[in-house]
């Protein structure tokens, strides 16, 4: 440890020279917050005062009363202009807003009328405004007249009136609208607090020809990681503690005068301030260890800055959840990395936060930490990562053929595995953008383009144009007759499983049952023809077009390169998260089950054919649930969850199943070596 520490120092001691870690530190939360929040709110309050101070023009046409213009041309915040054409007049700002009066109403009856505006301008939002509270303030003079002309109770007309009144305490308020915005600029401003630096200490150092002397000196590279992540951390921890301690300062001061006008109070217990400390420790190793270990495998401050943007990109969406109305803060959540501890932040800020959640919290975000601490000694204990030559530039020159090569890198017989999720990330963005519409406007033939031309079509380019070997890629092997009927099995007894995953899935995620209810109107086939083209589309074709792009390229890049049990588990989750949409996100985990089944046979087998074949079962058997009245009924008799009588069986299927294809660790390890060697 004593080495680890004399790294820190170092480690620290430099980096605290430069002028971007200052300015991140200290600059932007000491002088930079009180300056922008305060000259926000000086701006604003410029704005609606300078639009309030000027009496907004205003018209009104119809059959309006004499008494109704004499009203309003006596309201000091309205001038009454004359105009012909009332939308005309709006759009070329000639009047704000302009009542348009219906017909006159009989007695004791209504006059309808309707204020034209244009939403798009602030002058004409708040000529809007002033008028429809000039008009109410006229109809209940016409109310109160009535009334008392017919000699009835000034009450008569508002029997009932109601008013609301908030329990909640000026400091309540205060931690509540805290709890909406600062949660994500402490994770964001910890986050860029151990950017640069960690570009810095392990690019940087690569680009400066600093990192090899200090890795040929006599000590364990762990100690070195562990000093280098240790300097790292503080700067992100004194970085976010500088921007909690200046924002809640400049809220304290009396300088920022919005929150006395609303009657709320920001401040915060000192209680939760150290405890916020404390858990930003934690999260501080996560973002300073995966930033060394991503840092580390690029060979120049620019390289890892292009590497590292994305992945703060991707924070954002956790970081962003404590922001949004209706997000609960429950155990799952809790466990999310980042967002877990954002919504333990903004829970603390508005008061107690539940006991499991927020240990849930820190205890996960602890172990995010020592995950990505792992993955950060592990990069420095490679020595092709640590002492890695050349540089990502590509040649010019030849043909389309021939650089698409250059671009690939080194082919073998298949595909390396960041060529293959390089190519399943491009299929997902072209599907995105071609796929969808594609469905959207020529729904069923839609859904079977997109399929053939944007995932099959794609595949088969790759591999060809790449030169891979067509075979070995895609597994053209003949599956042995007991692994087919051992990968029957196995999909017989995992959709049942699958089922009860997303039955369980809905304690968390809920199920939107109007959207499966449209879904099941779309697959449910009223005749023999309907049925065999719902086969096809919805069976037969994901089958061969899914699997080709997924246990085809993508598992021929994965396989062999970790056990087997790990190498289905990621195929399976690609897969789920490709069938995430805007409006599918309970499909993951019943889908990335599907997919840990189906990589998990084509491994055993060395066959893709099973993997259609076990596909087009599960897709199949949906669509003819859907279709035959007798099954359907019988599922759904049990209610939301599936019926529990088919568990034992579905388990007892896929031990079978298992069984009967063997090991298919020693197959994938087989298979990656011969691709290794290759």
């Amino acid at each position: 440890m004593s080495i680890a520490w004399v790294v820190f120092r170092k480690e620290l001691r430099e980096t605290l020279r430069d002028r971007r870690t200052l300015m991140v530190m200290v600059a932007i939360p000491i002088l930079l917050y009180p300056v922008l929040l305060i000259a926000t709110e000086q701006f604003a309050l410029m704005g609606i005062r300078r639009i309030e101070s000027e009496a907004s023009e205003v018209a009104v046409t119809g059959p309006a009363s004499d008494d109704l213009m004499e009203f309003l041309a006596a309201d000091q915040d309205l001038e009454l202009l004359d105009v012909p054409y009332p939308v005309e007049a709006i759009r070329s700002e000639i009047v704000g807003a302009v009542a348009v009066f219906g017909p006159v109403a009989e007695e004791g009856g209504t006059q309808r009328a309707t204020v034209l505006y244009d939403a798009a301008d602030e002058r004409s939002q708040r000529a809007r405004t002033v008028l429809a509270r000039a008009l109410r303030s006229w109809d209940d003079t016409l109310l109160a007249r009535r009334i008392t002309e017919r000699g009835l109770p000034p009450g008569f007309a508002d029997p009932l009136a109601v008013a609301d009144s908030s329990v909640a305490r000026p400091e309540e308020l205060g931690g509540y609208t805290l709890g909406r915005f600062l949660p994500m600029l402490l994770i964001l401003m910890t986050l860029l607090g151990t950017f640069y630096p960690a570009i810095d200490l392990a690019a940087g150092e690569k680009e400066r020809g600093t990192l090899e002397p200090l890795l040929t000196t006599p000590v364990p590279p762990r100690q070195i990681v562990v000093g280098k992540f240790m300097a790292v951390a503080l700067i992100g921890v004194v970085a976010a503690a500088l921007n909690l301690a200046s924002m809640l300062l400049t809220f304290q001061t009396g300088l920022f005068q919005l929150g006395g006008s609303l009657d709320i109070e920001f401040a915060l217990p000192w209680g939760s301030v150290l405890l916020i400390f404390g858990t930003l420790i934690p999260l501080a190793v996560l973002f300073a260890s995966l930033f060394l270990g991503i840092a580390l495998r690029s060979r120049s401050f620019k390289e890892a800055q292009t590497a590292l943007t994305p992945v703060y990109l991707l924070v954002m969406v956790p970081a962003l959840l404590p922001v949004f109305p209706g997000i609960g803060f429950t155990v799952a959540l809790a466990a999310v990395p980042v967002a877990g501890l954002g919504i333990f932040f903004r829970e603390l800020m508005a008061g107690s936060p539940a006991l499991v959640p927020s240990m849930v919290a820190v205890a996960t975000t602890g172990l995010w930490a020592w995950a990505a601490l792992a993955f950060a000694s592990a990069s420095f204990g490679r020595e092709d990562v640590l002492f890695g030559v050349g540089d990502a530039h590509v040649e010019t020159g030849g043909g389309f053929r021939e650089r698409l090569r250059r671009l690939l890198g080194p082919v073998s017989d298949t595909p390396s595995a960041a060529q293959a999720i390089g190519f399943v990330a491009a299929v997902a963005v072209l599907f995105f953008y071609m796929g969808f519409p594609l469905q959207a406007g020529w729904g069923e033939r839609g859904l079977l383009l997109s399929e053939w031309l944007l995932l099959l079509l794609p595949a088969f380019l790759f591999v060809g144009v790449a030169g891979f070997d067509f075979g070995e890629t895609f597994s053209f092997r003949r599956p042995e007759g007991r692994k087919v009927l051992g990968s029957v099995l196995l999909i017989a007894g995992g959709m049942p499983l699958g089922w009860f995953l997303a039955w369980a899935q809905g304690f968390v995620l809920p199920i939107p049952w109007d959207m499966l209810e449209g879904l099941e109107e779309l697959i449910t086939a009223e005749s023999a023809s309907r049925l065999l083209w719902l086969l096809a589309l919805l069976a037969l074709t994901p089958a061969i077009c899914e699997e080709v792009v997924f246990r085809g390229v993508l598992l021929a890049g994965i396989r062999g390169r970790a056990s087997a049990v790990r190498v289905a588990a990621f195929n399976g989750l690609v897969f789920g998260a490709f069938h995430i949409s805007f409006e599918s996100a309970f499909r993951f985990l019943p889908t990335a089950w599907l997919g840990f089944l189906l990589a998990w046979a084509v491994l055993a087998t060395r066959s893709i054919w099973v993997g259609i074949l076990m596909h087009f079962l599960n897709n199949g058997s949906i669509v003819l649930m859907a279709s035959v009245p007798a099954l359907r009924a019988w599922l759904e008799d049990g209610g939301e969850a599936p019926p529990w009588v088919l568990l034992a069986p579905a388990l007892l299927a896929v031990a079978m199943g298992v069984k009967l294809l063997g090991g298919a660790s020693d197959d994938s390890k087989m298979m990656g070596d011969a691709a290794d060697s290759n």
